[in-house]
């Protein structure tokens, strides 16, 4: 097994597939990384090939459903939520009714099948904290599930910002964040770059019923704001990591800012944030080789400042991701909330 770079995304290899990704795909993925709305000749430029080369191979992982360009933002910023996440356990829970219950439910950002304390995990984004209850109860009403909530208090960095190399990435260590009221019209266009990050102005023009001009004025606004922001969206397995994991920390809250900051720039970290419940700091992790957590947990989180506890949660199997529906590792439509995504589903 040995390990590729190319431009800073790194794919460990191990056996060919029809769906690795060679060269020219991780180049695009790299430029579409640096700027997801970049046009197709500064692409084009950057990885050596033509325009319409690598316009035809862009248009066909999409298709695929290997890749996706989408937009991303805070929800606890825009007054909705906070997210939770919840453990899943109980008669019901491995079956693949209740997976896909999940896997369609307009609240759940992210579904995974699990090993360890809990059959299956989800983040649930709710309307409002008072609604995380409805939602639950309403899940909970057709099938013999427990669940255990962990309340997101602070997120020190997404897995919307996720990169498999060491590029430098947001952390946020702070205690406050400010919370911004939009209007119609920006809602209308953030819905749209939820869904495609690469969505043509003349397409968020018509869904706003305004001109080109005017979608690209908010569209700006909301980059600059850093209301929303884009990533390349990409299962880990694409690019040869095999071992994927979630992290419940107990750590004294005096330590708890030290704590976090180190492990959110650890670059086998995808999310990190700070939660209420039984643990106080939630993270989920990739590494290329299932052999390499053992040394992860003694390593990096048994080192940890103020580290008290710490219990891991194997993912086996991913459903749905920033609201994308997931199957065998592509991506097949999205299942998100109207309050967040408008109409444009």
């Amino acid at each position: 097994m040995q390990e590729i770079i190319n431009g800073g995304f790194v794919q460990v290899t191990s056996r060919k597939s029809e769906k690795e990704f060679d060269e020219l795909d991780l180049g695009i993925l790299t430029a579409l990384r640096t700027d997801g709305r970049a046009p197709w000749p500064k692409i084009a430029a950057e990885v050596g090939s033509s325009t319409s080369t690598v316009r035809r191979r862009y248009e066909s992982l999409q298709q695929r459903g290997l890749i996706r360009v989408i937009g991303r933002t805070e929800v606890a910023r825009l007054g909705f939520g906070p997210p939770a996440m919840v453990k899943f356990r109980g008669r019901d829970a491995m079956l693949p009714e209740f997976l896909k219950s999940l896997q369609q439910n307009s609240h759940v950002r992210y579904l995974s099948f699990t090993l360890g304390t809990a059959d299956c995990l989800a983040e649930i984004v709710p309307r409002t904290l008072p609604s995380l209850q409805d939602v639950l109860w309403a899940i909970r009403q057709d099938f013999e599930v427990e669940s255990e909530s962990y309340v997101v208090t602070h997120t020190y960095t997404s897995g919307q910002d996720w990169l498999p190399d060491s590029a430098e990435r947001k952390i946020d260590t702070s205690t406050r964040t400010s919370d911004v009221e939009l209007s119609l019209d920006e809602r209308r266009v953030l819905g749209a770059l939820l869904r495609d990050g690469r969505a043509s102005y003349s397409s968020i023009a018509a869904a706003i019923q305004k001109s080109e001009n005017t979608a690209r004025r908010i569209m700006e606004s909301l980059f600059e704001r850093e209301i929303a922001s884009l990533r390349v969206l990409v299962e880990p397995e694409m690019l040869g990591f095999q071992a994927k994991f979630w992290a419940w920390i107990d750590i004294k809250p005096s330590h708890l800012p030290e704590a976090a900051g180190l492990l959110a720039a650890n670059p086998a970290t995808k999310t990190l944030f700070a939660s209420a419940g039984s643990s106080n700091l939630v993270g989920q992790f990739v590494l290329p080789r299932h052999t390499e957590v053992y040394a992860f947990m003694v390593d990096v989180l048994g080192e940890l400042p103020g580290v008290r506890n710490a219990e891991t949660l194997l993912e086996s199997a991913v459903y749905k991701r920033v609201w994308n529906l997931v199957e065998d590792n592509t991506y097949r439509g999205v299942a998100g909330p109207d309050w967040l995504f408008g109409s444009l589903i």
